[in-house]
This record gives structure tokens, C-alpha cells and sequence, in this order.
């Protein structure tokens, strides 16, 4: 969670601001720009997850591609401005790298996404596998072009140089991610961060009915697969070797003889298998079982709306305790923010947790 603001100053008369600045090979050549319509949108299960989109008079329209709006490399840095109890706070939205500008009926609309979208648009040439003495936070680098930081909680593990990967960097940074069970995000700072997955135990902040909540339609838990099934190859033709770990969850309510068989299968790429065998199945039923565990934790995913807080990341854990007494604790999977609008409200996608 972002520094700012507490919860209950949020809860009481705001006034809201954006700052929006532009960098270009590491120089500021725009300051204060009148950006209007700014959104941030993060959706953790794309390759890059987060977006920003704003949009500016048509007299920044760019016409050279060294113009601040244009994407020739440039960057903007977003900074939400809150002033609670006459005291004025600045939360820090981080840079973000420009990847389309378009003219519009307004002005001209620019997108840009965060930093991972540098190693997004840098494919390598052929799949690859951890060097030699290769840790987390090496691998971490070499896969995303950005420095690394390792979070309180997460050790810097030596990987094992069976591990390949595809030729995306942000695909091999998110299973090397799922691989050691960890998140990531890049932060304001710019450096991609690990951190350890958040339980329910702790939640940065709680929202209730009677303040910041304004919506929380309940809907009904999704059946659950009590069975999972994963697969992978390695090989090809005569030599193609098959692996199939099957896991399961029996106890009630997911009792079969009662609830039935609910099965999810997955396939795993054989570039993101090692070529010996024993280690191929050994990473299949590492696989399955921690597919298993996440989605034994996770009851259902709700879509709350409450009032803007620029403070929330993906990743977080929150509270959301609505206005019939319902009690909803989950992680951010997916957020929509608007910034620097006043009576805004921002849409927040949350996997409930069962402990």
C-alpha cells in the first residue's frame, strides 16, 4: 500500500489534484501538464499490468517525436494530490513509459503503461535458462531490464539452471514469480519489486458501509474444482515423455460422492519444463499442488466500488464491511482508479480469502 492519507480522513471532505510530468531519456521536458480524464487501471493477470490514460488540450498534440506527449520513449510520472483536514498529501503513482497517443474530440488521449512494458517490447531471440549462480533477484534483472528489489519476507533463492523460459521476459517474470511464490510489481521508485503473498491476517485498510463503501452486489460462490490435473512434455516424436500430476481436495462441502467432480486441467508449455525427467514431473507436481492451495484460499472473487483511495496496489489485502453487516476480506487482483476527480469512485477486483 501506497503512503497517503489515513482511512478515515478519506472519509471525510477531500480535495483532489493530479500532477502529471514528462521525462525523456531521463530529463524532465514537461512540467504541470493539464491532463484531464486521468485513470489508472491495473489488471494483474495481463503481461504489463498496469495502464494510465489522461487526456490533454489539442495543443499538445505532438507534431515531432521528441514532443512530451509523443512515444518515442516518453515517460510520465503521475502524482495524486489530496488535501484532507487542511493538510495537503501527494501519493506517488510512479512512471509510467508512453505507448500511444491519440487526437480526440478534447485534445489528444495518451497511453502508457508501467515500466515492464520495456521488457514487454524486447523479446529474446530464442528461450533461455537461468545462468550459472543465477539467485531470484539476478534472474529477476536479466528477465525485466529493470533493477531489482527483493521485499522484507523474500529470500534471494539460487534457481536451478533446469528452468527454461519462452522467449517473452514478462511471461518468464511471471513464472519465476508463481515459481517461488511470490508477487511482483514495479513501484514508484521504478525498481521491480518481489514481495512475499499477503494472507487475511493483516489488512491495510478497511472500508465499511457507512463511509467509504458504496457498492458490494453479492454474488454466488463459483463452483470450485476439487481436482486439478496438470501436464507437460518434454521431447518430441519417439522421445516426447508425457507427465501428469493429478491433486485433489475431498473434504466437505467438496466431498464427490455429494458435491461431485470438478476438474481443472492446465497445460504447461515444454519451454517452461527442464529437460531431465525427474525434474520435469517434480516442477508438473509443484504445479498442481500449489494450483491446489491458492484456490483453496480463495472463496469467490467480488467487485466492490468504494471512494477513490490512491493509497491501494495490487497485491493488497483488504476489508470491506458492508452496509447489511457482510464481512469481505480479499486481494486486489484488479483495480480501476480514477485520479484527481472529484466524487470519483474507483472499482476494485478482490479474491475473498477463506481462513
Amino acid at each position: 500500500m501506497r503512503p497517503g492519507p489515513s482511512t478515515s480522513l478519506l472519509a471525510g471532505p477531500v480535495a483532489v489534484g493530479v500532477r502529471i510530468d514528462i521525462a525523456r531519456t531521463g530529463r524532465i521536458i514537461a512540467t504541470d501538464i493539464p491532463a484531464t480524464e486521468v485513470s489508472l487501471d491495473v489488471q494483474t493477470g495481463r503481461a504489463v499490468p498496469g495502464q494510465v490514460t489522461y487526456t490533454a488540450p489539442a495543443d499538445w498534440i505532438p507534431a515531432t517525436p521528441y514532443d512530451p506527449l509523443n512515444n518515442y520513449g516518453q515517460r510520465t510520472h503521475v502524482v495524486a494530490l489530496a488535501e484532507c483536514a487542511g493538510t495537503p498529501h501527494e501519493i506517488d503513482l510512479g512512471w509510467w513509459i508512453h505507448t500511444a497517443w491519440d487526437e480526440t474530440d478534447d485534445g489528444v488521449q495518451v497511453t502508457a503503461m508501467d515500466l515492464l512494458q520495456v521488457a514487454e517490447e524486447d523479446e529474446f531471440a530464442w528461450p533461455s535458462s537461468p545462468p550459472v549462480g543465477a539467485t531470484l533477484r539476478t534472474e529477476l534483472h536479466r528477465l525485466s531490464h529493470l533493477p531489482v528489489i527483493l521485499d522484507p519476507g523474500v529470500t534471494d533463492v539460487y534457481l536451478s539452471r533446469d528452468s527454461q523460459w519462452g522467449t517473452s521476459r514478462t511471461e518468464a517474470v511471471q513464472d519465476l514469480c508463481n515459481s517461488v511464490g511470490v508477487g511482483y510489481s514495479v513501484q514508484p521508485d521504478g525498481y521491480l519489486h518481489a514481495w512475499p503473498y499477503r494472507d487475511g491476517g493483516a489488512p491495510v485498510a478497511t472500508y465499511t458501509g457507512t463511509d467509504l463503501l458504496v457498492s458490494a452486489p453479492r454474488t454466488s460462490q463459483e463452483r470450485r474444482p476439487n481436482r486439478y490435473v496438470v501436464v507437460g512434455s518434454i521431447g518430441s516424436g519417439e522421445t516426447e515423455k508425457r507427465f501428469t500430476s493429478t491433486v485433489t481436495a475431498t473434504f466437505p462441502p467438496l466431498d464427490p460422492d455429494s458435491y461431485g467432480w470438478v476438474t481443472e486441467r492446465s497445460e504447461v508449455s515444454s519451454s517452461d519444463l527442464p529437460d531431465v525427467e525427474t525434474a520435469a514431473a517434480q516442477r508438473i507436481s509443484e504445479l498442481a499442488q500449489r494450483k491446489l492451495r491458492k484456490r483453496l484460499i480463495t472463496q469467490r472473487s467480488r467487485s466492490v466500488e468504494i471512494v477513490a483511495d490512491p493509497r491501494l496496489e495490487a497485491g493488497d489485502v483488504i476489508t470491506v464491511i458492508t452496509g447489511g453487516g457482510e464481512t469481505i476480506t480479499g486481494r486486489i487482483t484488479a483495480y480501476s482508479l480514477p485520479v484527481g476527480q472529484a466524487d470519483a469512485t474507483m472499482r476494485v477486483d478482490i479474491e475473498e480469502l477463506a481462513w
